[in-house]
């Protein structure tokens, strides 16, 4: 994100305990919790390799900067538009919330991987820079033919909060609520380097899960009281 690698990897160094405690109150007390509980994990993940990026853009090591943000861009073009509505789609009671939760996870799978995976194929779709203490992805994608950028974000961010919008758990409600502010922050303040400055926020967000996992818990300890 903006800054630098130490932010990054200050995030992630965070983010992983907060999952993993996550991971553990979900596997106590409510398994179907265990996919949104990882959430915290996965973006301590995704930190960690923004913060390769940052060491290889200062060091002027190409390979460890294309490492860093393949692994990045792993995470915000393609794992997230499957894992965040399949999370919601594992909890999730009512049939019909659930079903198009499932749905949008495959259209996801597979958006994800038109946007993401080409940038193997073509290295040269990928330019990585430093844009105003932010790292800016600058990237083809094989939809500029027919739409702008800006539509594909308006696509993606569906994909990922339609689901955390319907769902039956108010919790998840506004944890999609802050999503959503915080990418359109992200879009009207720092544009050229959206990707990198909302990851990071969703990333610090994530934190709201611990939350939601403990609440849960609370609530499942005090119904078998």
């Amino acid at each position: 994100m903006c800054f630098s690698a130490s932010a990054s990897f200050a995030a992630s160094a965070l983010l992983l305990p907060a999952g993993l405690y996550s991971v553990r109150l979900a596997a106590l007390q409510n398994p179907k919790y265990i996919p949104l509980a990882t959430i915290p994990i996965a973006f301590a993940a995704q930190q960690a390799c923004e913060g390769l990026t940052w060491l290889g853009l200062m060091e002027g090591a190409v390979t460890v900067t294309n490492l860093g943000a393949l692994g990045f861009l792993g995470f915000a073009y393609w794992f997230w538009l499957f894992w965040a509505p399949w999370s919601v789609a594992q909890l999730e009671p009512h049939p019909i919330i659930q079903r198009v939760s499932r749905s949008l996870s495959v259209i996801g799978l597979i958006y994800g991987s038109l946007l993401y995976l080409p940038l193997w194929i073509h290295p040269d779709w990928l330019e990585v820079d430093v844009f105003h203490h932010s790292i800016q992805y600058t990237t083809r994608l094989i939809f500029d033919l027919w739409f702008s950028q800006d539509f594909d974000r308006v696509i993606y961010a569906l994909i990922i909060l339609i689901p955390f919008f319907l769902a039956s758990n108010h919790a998840l409600r506004w944890f999609a609520g802050a999503i959503a502010v915080s990418a359109l922050l992200s879009h009207w303040l720092l544009h050229q380097v959206f990707v990198s400055v909302w990851c990071f926020f969703a990333a610090l967000l994530s934190g709201l899960i611990v939350l939601i996992c403990q609440t849960t818990s609370t609530e499942n300890s005090q119904q078998l009281l």
